[in-house]
């Protein structure tokens, strides 16, 4: 009995020091953000959430990190709040059962966990509410800012690309890979190649060579080819062959089989999206910039 008393005494003790500690941290100040506060318990939370979710460290940059974010996160709400907007808790339920679809999670599992690891859900809602937020100022005050003018698509097309034909057709190819260690009769080799017109006997050739490989690739975005290999195919038609490449992977030679034309329509859209995206994103950037120096933000040490 006198031990189980005793058991009883040093859990109270234990209990009350480790209620103490948190009551301290929720107390202590880290930064005020135009009157609104930010304590040691809202960084030690967040760094949880976010250990929790990925293999950081913690140390005291990742603290100057979560520090940043918590400011931003706050001064993005308070914006949100001037501009009349709201985001709603049924907004929120929607993030948090994307982030368990995303993570293949059932639904209410994230809690589950979180809860688990005694950590706050309170810090995941309002990193959720801070990003919808965002989300919904750049929908209110930057996106009708934006426009992509025509000669600023048809400048950025011709840095896209060195050729009409290098974003606008996926090649159908065919590619016979010879082992490095092979010795090969180029000469030989290219006056029977010369007499090939399909890709079949295009393979079969590679085959009857015992090539390393003599296979169809289907199509191909040549962009996504090789650089090496990509400057071979760029100027040839369908019927022509490469010369022998050597690569990692031994020495190849492809024939065109097809090209197929892409959409230039979409082509253009995917390049005008892409500016798009690139403004948004720098005017979001001097937005907040812009926020955060007409805002008090006060760090205590």
């Amino acid at each position: 009995m006198k031990n189980l008393l005793i058991k009883i005494h040093l859990t109270l003790i234990f209990l009350l020091i480790s209620l103490k500690t948190v009551y301290a941290d929720v107390q202590r100040i880290a930064v005020v953000v135009n009157d609104e506060i930010i304590s040691e318990y809202d960084i030690n939370e967040r760094i949880k959430l976010i250990t929790f979710s990925s293999k950081i460290n913690k140390d005291k940059k990742l603290r100057e990190k979560v520090l940043n974010l918590l400011i931003d996160e706050k001064i993005k709400i308070q914006e949100l709040d001037k501009l009349g907007l709201i985001v709603t808790d049924e907004e929120i339920s929607k993030g948090i059962i994307i982030i368990e679809n995303q993570n293949k999670m059932k639904k209410g599992e994230l809690r589950k966990k979180l809860n688990e690891k005694r950590i706050s859900a309170e810090g995941l809602y309002d990193q959720i509410k801070g990003e919808l937020a965002w989300q919904k100022i750049i929908s209110r005050k930057i996106i009708p800012q934006v426009v992509v003018s025509e000669s600023e698509l048809e400048e950025a097309l011709k840095i896209e690309t060195n050729s009409v034909k290098l974003k606008s057709s996926q090649l159908n190819l065919s590619q016979i890979i010879f082992d490095k260690n092979k010795s090969i009769n180029e000469k030989q080799f290219f006056n029977e190649l010369n007499n090939i017109n399909t890709c079949n006997d295009f393979e079969a050739l590679g085959k009857n060579l015992n090539a390393k490989s003599s296979i169809n690739l289907g199509y191909i975005n040549i962009q996504d080819t090789p650089e090496k290999i990509r400057n071979e195919l760029i100027n040839i038609k369908i019927g022509d062959k490469t010369n022998l490449i050597s690569t990692n992977n031994g020495n190849q030679v492809f024939m065109i089989c097809d090209i197929k034309n892409i959409d230039t329509k979409k082509q253009r859209n995917k390049i005008r999206e892409q500016i798009a995206r690139k403004k948004i994103f720098n005017l979001s950037k001097k937005y907040l910039d812009e926020i955060k120096r007409e805002s008090i933000i006060d760090i205590r040490k």
